[in-house]
């Protein structure tokens, strides 16, 4: 695959993990229409500060858990005001970024500029990215081949699908009208996209055929076998050895191509049943012959007579693909009581829907005018420009994240994407979380206040809009929990430092359950492994004997940070007792 290289990756590559750890700082709490002095813990997050310490600081509770991430990053035409330019603390390449790379002119050093921007946000993105969870991007062309190649470089797992999207009458530049930007979507090789509202698929039964008629024996001599059928009640008997099997035991020697199939290798009262497409050629099975075993027993299999003279099969054998059966586990594709002896699944005239989303959208509510039009309203005045369309951000949101999903945005403007939120979850009563993250000082004044107005309504007599109703906490990006060569910032407050360390040890939000003081310092067990944490303000804390005398808690391993430690090698070997020092042995993330 190739990657794309450019001058200053080699500084940026791994620089997510420079970022300074920082403390999010609750300023307020908005619920029931009113400003609260403390936060209310609803989940929701607006968070004033620069987007990559933002994220660094979300981790602790929020690493693999974010299930949809939505961002609009700056285009880079070129003609912007440009505000990302210190975002590397290497000296050299800070220089590079601050004198040599500038804002001005269609040259390299701008795109260079803005890929070291953008590399260690992503990487930062993708470790709170659930591990079925899905992202997509706003674009212009400005970038789009370049941020392509870097996507395919951070997220090589995962499928890149470039959407064009009608946003305006068109923008002259170069010799060329462009009428359209682009949503990347970045999801699982298995993705199966909600429904959209502008582009539904067609009902059609939730069987589908088994055979694949896009490989052949030759490619896939595992997926080439014989099913056996029982020619009086139509039931699955079982299954013949694969091509792959016969070749592998030499009771097949030939050429793969030559393979024949052998309709009458069937048991006493069973038909062979081969892999033929509706045109008579030869192909293969979606699936292995054990996968199609445990499926019919889960009532995944369909057999039922066939009437194409094409082949000589006399049944056909249909399956449930995975996004059917997610919608069944799901409660969205309703299965009948079935009474037979035979286990496949009764839907009835009940229909599933194709939810293929389609590469080019071009509906006029995606305008950007729109965005702009809707936020004029909001405000009562011109507030910011050329925000996104709720609708456009609603239907990608819609299409990647089920209902009771956190979107992330970290790029979040004006607040289209909470609007978003609130606006899918009134509309189907889900209870899905967002969190934007604003660096510039308008995060208050208009990315809040937007949501503010949102939430309790907006607009007089007949152009007033009913409130979404929801709740938000406001919080701005505070101090490091490290200071200067590695003091560690008492001022942070003792749950911030707990909470990190636990996270950095277990990679698991912490949840305070435990009196420190009651505990003799322990912090929580996982694994059976109990965690302490001995520290105490404006003091030497030290693990002697007398220490350990006061643990009552057992546990099979005890991880233990403190000042200093006094305990003999052997005594700490032999009850399993890992010191680290504080803040020496503190891992950094």
């Amino acid at each position: 695959m190739p990657t794309l290289n450019w001058i200053g990756k080699e500084k940026v590559i791994n620089h997510h993990q420079d970022v300074p750890y920082k403390i999010l700082e609750p300023q307020y709490g908005f619920a029931d229409g009113v400003q609260q002095s403390e936060p209310n813990d609803s989940g929701n997050k607006i968070i004033h500060g620069d987007n990559l310490e933002a994220l660094k600081s979300l981790l602790p509770e929020y690493e693999g858990k974010i299930k949809c991430i939505y961002i609009d990053p700056p285009y880079n035409t070129g003609n912007e005001s440009w505000v990302y330019n210190d975002n590397v603390n290497h000296p050299k390449i800070k220089k590079w970024l601050g004198e040599i790379v500038g804002k001005e002119g269609e040259d390299l050093t701008r795109h260079d500029k803005w890929l070291c921007m953008m590399y260690p946000r992503l990487k930062l993105l993708k470790k709170l990215l659930h591990r079925d969870g899905n992202l997509v991007i706003s674009l212009s062309h400005h970038e789009l081949s370049s941020f392509t190649l870097l996507c395919k470089e951070i997220f090589a797992d995962r499928q890149i699908v470039t959407i064009t999207v009608q946003t305006s009458g068109g923008k002259p530049s170069g010799g060329f009208n462009y009428v359209h930007e682009y949503l990347i979507f970045i999801v699982s090789n298995d993705f199966d996209p909600n429904s959209l509202s502008f582009a539904g698929g067609k009902s059609r039964s939730p069987f589908e055929g088994l055979t694949l008629a896009t490989f052949n024996k030759v490619q896939r001599p595992n997926q080439t076998y014989p099913i056996y059928v029982n020619k009086n009640t139509g039931k699955l008997e079982g299954v013949g050895k694969s091509l792959n099997q016969k070749i592998k035991e030499g009771s097949y020697t030939g050429n793969t191509e030559d393979f024949e199939y052998d309709y009458n290798e069937a048991p006493e009262n069973c038909v062979c049943i081969w892999p033929v497409t509706s045109k008579g050629d030869d192909c293969v099975w979606r699936l292995i012959s054990d996968r199609l075993i445990s499926d019919w027993e889960k009532g995944y299999i369909k057999i039922s007579p066939n009437n194409n003279k094409n082949n000589k099969n006399l049944y056909s054998i249909q399956y449930l693909p995975e996004g059917v059966i997610k919608k069944i586990k799901k409660g969205e594709l309703e299965v009948l009581n079935n009474n037979s002896d035979i286990p496949t699944l009764d839907f009835g005239e009940n229909k599933t829907e194709g939810n293929q989303i389609p590469t080019i959208w071009n509906e006029k509510s995606f305008h950007t005018v729109n965005g702009t039009k809707l936020l004029n309203e909001i405000f009562q005045t011109k507030t910011f420009s050329y925000p996104k369309p709720l609708e456009l951000i609603e239907e990608a949101i819609r299409s990647i994240s089920n209902v009771d999903d956190i979107i992330l945005d970290s790029f979040a403007g004006s607040g289209t994407t909470a609007h978003a939120v609130l606006n899918l979850n009134k509309q189907d009563g889900g209870n899905r979380k967002f969190i934007l993250i604003e660096m510039e000082d308008y995060a208050n004044t208009i990315t809040a206040e937007r949501v503010k107005r949102v939430i309790k309504g907006y607009g007089e007599d007949n152009k007033k809009t009913e409130g979404t109703g929801g709740s938000f906490d406001y919080y701005e990006l505070g101090e490091p929990l490290f200071l200067e060569e590695d003091i560690l910032n008492e001022s942070v407050g003792i749950e911030n430092i707990l909470k990190y360390i636990w996270y950095s040890e277990t990679r698991t939000s912490y949840n305070p359950t435990h009196s420190l003081v009651k505990e003799n310092y322990r912090i929580g067990s996982k694994d059976q492994t109990d965690y302490y944490f001995y520290y105490i303000k404006d003091a030497i804390t030290t693990v002697d004997y007398d220490f350990m005398a006061k643990i009552k808690h057992k546990a099979s391993q005890y991880i233990i940070y403190a000042d200093n430690c006094l305990l003999e090698k052997d005594f700490m070997l032999k009850h399993h007792i890992i010191f680290k020092k504080i803040p020496r042995d503190i891992t950094r993330f």
